[in-house]
């Protein structure tokens, strides 16, 4: 299937020649697997080519050769579950906002109160995410603004996951106090 002896002996790094032909094996039905669990062809595209990108930079790491494809399937399901989580968080603070903005185009008789509301929220939002300090304030824009999953945060931030997931909790809490008079 793929190619032997391509290993310098003593690294379990895969050369070029064996990586291409992981790649020309692998790539068509990893896109189809993908496509399993996000409905989007574009979307699996771009999931099974940052997989197979961390793989080729990543691959010394793997000490059993013979796994190389269902570690790829596992790492490429796993991408797809957590695009689908980001897009989830995405989408409902888009609806959060949502029925206001639609409540604002098509509303004639209260349009510019509702503009006026609307605007409102989106100024308090920015100062109490502003109130937050500096590191939680960071950590929040990266999570919900940027969709990066906790461990790629704590990666990048040089913390733990679970200093990311308090930080998050506490900003949400802190949300939701500053903002409850446009929740009710």
């Amino acid at each position: 299937m793929w190619p032997s002896g391509l290993y310098n002996k003593g690294s379990n790094k895969i050369g070029i020649e064996e990586f291409r032909q992981i790649f020309l094996d692998l790539y068509p039905v990893l896109c189809l697997y993908a496509l399993k669990f996000v409905v989007d062809i574009d979307t699996s595209k771009d999931i099974v080519q940052d997989v197979l990108t961390r793989f080729w930079i990543e691959n010394e790491k793997l000490l059993n050769k013979n796994l190389i494809k269902p570690y790829l399937y596992k790492a490429v399901k796993n991408q797809a579950l957590n695009y689908n989580k980001r897009e989830k968080r995405k989408t409902g603070l888009d609806e959060l906002l949502k029925p206001k903005n639609s409540d604002i185009q098509d509303s004639d008789s209260n349009d510019a109160i509702e503009k006026i509301s609307f605007n409102n929220l989106q100024v308090d939002l920015e100062i109490a995410i502003d109130e937050m300090p500096e590191q939680r304030r960071k950590i929040f824009k990266m999570s919900r603004m940027e969709q990066m999953k906790h461990k790629e945060i704590a990666a990048e931030l040089n913390i733990s996951p679970k200093t990311v997931e308090t930080q998050i909790y506490r900003s949400l809490n802190h949300l939701r106090e500053k903002l409850k008079h446009y929740l009710d």
